[in-house]
């Protein structure tokens, strides 16, 4: 566990699949490119395209099965979603570009800590309906970062909280299976042994080129804010995993997605990053030279610096008139609506919360078992306006 520190920043240059566990079995989810939502695209970059808080005190997709299917049945149908989803073709998911620069970037610079739970002021350039801050309930607990789950959000209403206080995976949510994207199989796969739970967290494990990847499906929706309390872990030299807490298409349709925490394997920085609806904008085969100019990123400025191997609480506000990123209750980047050159436009359809780890380096991967990241809670929270 980290001691407690403040700060944050990521970046993603590298193409990769997912390959999602549905509710009971035959959901098939693979992440999409930009190349259109059909299978055998090229896997080339210049082809294709390319995861509340309790703003507390700074913290220093083939084939499945299912863990608890009855009770992930029920909440399914509870939900008006079917407990045995028709299997959905294998997408691309996009290989990010490295900009030099971010054409539509406002960030406020490093994230500083924040002892009573109210962020910072928000920076100019923000959308007109910024983040509406301070949720309320314990800033201190039993959890294993120090820190407990909000229970109030100003603007929000409270939809769902997960604390992982089981030993396997909750009700409503769904784990990956398979081999990622831009990957082959001697690279990397999501195999879901590696998601495990215990001491109140979900651990993201890793072995040689294996590692977890999950995301919640119960309750998709449009526009709200996503909070986890989550701790990445220091590599050994030489490996490459990369973790991720973000939002994906419930259609599974991609561009949109917006990545709240993402760290590239360097444990040092996190990049907050809207890829926004293009529509036809880039025609069937885009290139990332397209796409990227309709994509919102700090990435070009190199994100806000962080600890990551410390306990934070990463969060995103999403409305129609814009997205803001926070890390322990401050605003670190705002990507406003009005910034998204035309004819794109931010996302406006039902999305998913999903928190994943990939080696991004390929064989041999995790020489042991070890630890990639740990997430204390995840909350999910419905947007009044």
């Amino acid at each position: 566990m980290g001691q407690n520190d403040t700060g944050a920043t990521r970046e993603q240059t590298r193409p990769r699949w997912w390959v999602r566990r549905g509710l009971l079995g035959v959901g098939a989810l693979a992440a999409v490119g930009a190349l259109a939502a059909c299978s055998g695209v090229a896997t080339d970059e210049t082809q294709a395209a390319g995861a509340i808080a309790k703003l507390g005190p700074a913290g220093d997709a083939g084939t499945v099965q299912s863990h608890n299917a009855p009770a992930m049945i029920s909440h399914a149908i509870a939900h008006g979603r079917p407990a045995q989803p028709a299997r959905k073709d294998a997408h691309r998911r996009p290989g990010h570009p490295k900009p030099s620069s971010s054409p539509t970037a406002t960030a406020s610079g490093t994230a500083t800590a924040t002892p009573t739970g109210t962020p910072t002021a928000t920076p100019s350039g923000t959308p007109s309906s910024p983040p509406t801050a301070t949720p309320t309930g314990s800033q201190s607990g039993s959890d294993p970062s120090g820190q407990s789950p909000a229970t109030a959000l100003s603007g929000y209403t409270l939809k769902y909280t997960q604390e992982f206080t089981g030993d396997s995976l909750p009700s409503g949510w769904g784990e990956y299976l398979g081999v990622p994207g831009g990957e082959t199989s001697s690279e990397a796969d999501w195999e879901p042994s590696m998601c495990t739970f215990s001491g109140g967290e979900a651990r993201f494990m890793a072995s040689g080129i294996d590692s977890c990847g999950m995301h919640y499906e119960a309750e998709p929706q449009k526009y709200g804010a996503w909070f986890a309390r989550l701790q990445a872990n220091a590599e050994p030299a030489g490996q490459l995993f990369t973790d991720i807490f973000l939002l994906w298409p419930d259609n599974n349709q991609w561009p949109p997605e917006i990545d709240v925490y993402e760290d590239e394997g360097n444990r040092s920085s996190t990049v907050a990053t809207l890829w926004n609806t293009v529509g036809n904008a880039c025609g069937s085969s885009p290139s990332s030279s397209c796409l990227y100019q309709y994509t919102q990123t700090n990435g070009g400025n190199g994100g806000v610096a962080n600890t990551d191997t410390a306990w934070h609480t990463y969060g995103v506000e999403w409305t129609p008139s814009g997205v803001s990123w926070l890390i322990d209750g401050k605003v670190i980047f705002s990507a406003p609506a009005s910034a998204v050159k035309s004819p794109a436009q931010q996302p406006a359809l039902t999305m998913d919360m999903a928190l994943q780890s990939e080696n991004l380096q390929g064989s041999p991967g995790a020489s042991t078992t070890e630890d990639t990241m740990n997430v204390d809670w995840v909350e999910q929270f419905a947007y009044n306006g």
